[in-house]
Formats: structure tokens, C-alpha cells, sequence
């Protein structure tokens, strides 16, 4: 990005108040540290770190797929915006710049193209997870966030914002509107509003597929755990606010919201759910939650910083920290960590990375997506585990 977003006291408040999933930088991102080989970023102490995808446009999360083939969720590019018939002016749609891009040997490409991108007060919201099952692919699109309830003034091309989508890949790419509806969470977020705040508030932004036709969905904006697909939509758990933490703007203080943003399903079957938490993202204030099948909730790691996901190699569960310390002074640097079960101290695999966002493990490599905030700029690294 060219320009900081959310800067000033006032975005971040209006932020905290919807709930979102809020994303800021300042300047144009750049991966920590120009040597990407070698041993790690700042005392990370596993071995190297190697770029495998450039020129992404604010990537979010990451899955791997048939071949051990890498599909990226690129919320894409905010031009050429307009504001959403009355919401928030704050709130604006932007096109259709979202996509999937594969990363293969011989180079990325895009698969899905023409998904619709939105911001608010700069934050880009999109194309936000990614799964692939054989030769079918399935795409989460985020937002409408607190214009959740505008959706329908909005054109045919922007209807896909909150719902998750799916189609047999193919050899060319597909379009936006090539995929089919699976499940619409923004409507079942007007229609229900879980967690009881207002505006309604829904922006879809991480996903596991169950099978059967069936997925879970982590909806930041909603403060859900989600269960969608065949038999319709349902909660699985909301998550409260957190204990209150002083105003860095002003008297009193702030308990932040939730916002859950990734789900992954545990070796025990169990949903385990990452929290970036909402204004003023105090930190070490996030947890990792686990969900059982019938909707117990319990904390199965706790003093994190802005996690946005979470990815397990056997019974080890990783996750990445969008950044480690003061998100408020716009640095954002984070890390890969290994969580610790029921621990609050958690090893950094490799810090200093440049707003990390999304994590995908196979064999003994993670891969995890960095300058996700970044137009152009974003990557995609792997990270030797062992």
C-alpha cells in the first residue's frame, strides 16, 4: 500500500466497534531482512527461509493441494473504489480485483480470477481462504463487515462478499461467477446475529473443510465458529470480548472483541480457532480456542499476539502472529510460532517476518504468507521445520 491506513484513533475505535479483521501498514511492506535463505530472522531456530511467490496481491491465507501445488487467497488491489449505497462512507467496493493464484515449479498462476474486493478506510477485504479437494476448489470471500446489511442494494458482481464458493478447477482459469454458492454467511449474519452486536457484522475469513459437503468457518466480523454447507448454516461457538484493557486514545478503557480468523481440525477432531482480537490488540491478549464437536469452548493456548493462523503437522499446532508487539505503531513485524498446549510461552520458528498473515504445512515445511497487506508486494516464504 501506498499510503497508512487506519492511522488515526477514530478508524481504529470504528474498527473495534464492527469487529473486523482490521489490517493496517505503513508505506509499502517489505519482507524482513533482504537475504531470504540461510538460518531464520531474528533468532528463529530452525534452518532456511526461502521465497517460493512473489507479486501477490494482499495474500491471506494458503492451502496445499493436489502435487503439493500452493493456492494463495489474494483479496486483491483497492482502485477505482465506490462507496456502498447507505453504509458508512468508510466503506467501499472496489471491483473485481480477488483471486486464487497456484504456485507450482514452474511458476504461479491464477486459477480463479474476478472475485470482488472491498475495503474499509483502506482495509482490503476479499478472496480470504482457499481449499482444494482433488480437482475441486473452494474459495471464501470476506466482508461486507458492518455493511453486512447493504449487500442487497449492491450489483449482481458484489454478491458474492460473505459466502464461500465452489467448482471443479480446470486447465483455464475460472472466473468469479464460474463458482457455485455454498453457503452465504453474510445472510445468516443479518438474519441471526450471533454474537448480538450492531450493525450486523460479517466477514468470513478462514475455512477447514469437514467433508460430506460440509465446512467450518471462523467469521471475524461475527465473532463465530461457523458450520456450513449441506443442512444450511449454523453456529458451532461465539467468542466473548476480552477482559478490558486501557484506551491508548483516551479515558477508560476497551474489553476487545474476539475476532476468530482461522480454523483448523485437530488430531482429537476438535476445532481449534486462532483470535487477532479486536481495538486496542492488546498484547499477548489472543488465544487459541478449542472447540469440541458439540460446542464446548476452552483455551487451549493463551498469551498470543494477533493470530491469523493456524495450520498442525502431526500434534504439533503452529501459528502465525500478524505482529508481535505494538500493532498501533504500524511496523508489523511477526512470527511463525509452535504452540505450547495450555502454555502462555510460545518458540518462535522464525521472527521478524514482514506482516505475516497465512500458514499451510507439508512435510517439514511451512509455508506462510508474508506482505499480506501489500498491493504487488505480497509473497509467499517456506520455512524449513525440522
Amino acid at each position: 500500500m501506498s499510503r497508512k491506513l487506519r492511522s488515526t484513533a477514530a478508524a481504529a475505535i470504528a474498527a473495534a466497534a464492527l469487529g473486523l479483521s482490521l489490517i493496517a501498514a505503513s508505506g509499502p511492506p517489505a519482507f524482513a531482512g533482504d537475504d531470504h535463505r540461510g538460518g531464520g530472522h531474528g533468532g528463529g531456530q530452525h534452518g532456511g527461509v526461502v521465497t517460493v511467490a512473489t507479486g501477490l496481491d494482499n495474500p491471506r491465507q494458503l492451502t496445499v493441494g493436489h502435487g503439493n501445488r500452493l493456492y494463495v487467497a489474494e483479496a486483491g488491489v483497492a482502485e477505482a473504489c465506490e462507496p456502498i449505497p447507505g453504509a458508512d462512507a468508510g466503506f467501499q467496493v472496489c471491483g473485481l480485483e480477488g483471486a486464487v493464484t497456484e504456485v507450482r515449479r514452474h511458476g504461479p498462476r491464477r486459477v480463479v480470477t474476478d472475485l470482488p474486493t472491498m475495503t474499509f478506510q483502506g482495509e482490503v477485504i476479499g478472496a480470504s481462504d482457499v481449499a482444494v479437494r482433488g480437482d475441486r476448489i473452494d474459495v471464501l470471500i470476506g466482508g461486507l463487515a458492518g455493511a453486512a446489511s447493504f449487500r442487497a442494494d449492491l450489483p449482481e458482481q458484489y454478491q458474492a462478499f460473505g459466502t464461500l464458493r465452489s467448482e471443479r478447477m480446470r486447465w483455464d482459469s475460472l472466473e468469479g461467477d464460474d463458482l457455485d454458492l455454498v453457503a452465504d454467511m453474510n445472510a445468516f449474519e443479518v438474519a441471526n446475529n450471533p454474537d448480538g452486536n450492531q450493525p450486523p457484522d460479517s466477514n468470513a475469513v478462514g475455512l477447514a473443510a469437514l467433508g460430506h459437503g460440509r465446512w467450518a468457518v471462523a467469521d471475524a466480523g461475527g465473532n463465530a465458529l461457523l458450520r456450513v454447507g449441506r443442512g444450511g448454516e449454523r453456529v458451532l461457538a461465539v467468542f466473548p470480548n476480552g477482559a478490558p484493557v486501557p484506551n491508548p486514545f483516551g479515558p477508560g478503557e476497551i474489553a476487545p472483541q474476539a475476532v476468530p480468523t482461522d480454523v483448523a481440525i485437530g488430531p482429537d477432531g476438535a476445532y481449534y480457532v486462532s483470535q487477532l482480537t479486536g481495538f486496542p490488540f492488546p498484547d499477548g491478549g489472543s488465544t487459541i480456542w478449542r472447540v469440541t464437536r458439540d460446542g464446548e469452548v476452552s483455551a487451549y493456548a493463551t498469551g498470543l499476539t494477533l493470530v491469523t493462523s493456524l495450520a498442525w503437522k502431526g500434534r504439533t499446532l503452529y501459528a502465525v502472529q500478524l505482529d508481535d508487539t505494538n500493532y498501533l505503531d504500524g511496523v508489523h513485524l511477526g512470527s511463525l510460532r509452535r504452540i505450547t498446549p495450555g502454555g502462555s510461552e510460545h518458540e518462535a520458528v522464525v521472527d521478524g517476518l514482514s506482516a505475516p498473515y497465512g500458514v499451510a504445512v507439508q512435510g517439514r515445511s511451512a509455508y506462510v504468507t508474508v506482505d499480506s497487506i501489500s498491493a504487488g508486494g505480497g509473497s509467499v516464504i517456506r520455512v524449513d521445520l525440522r
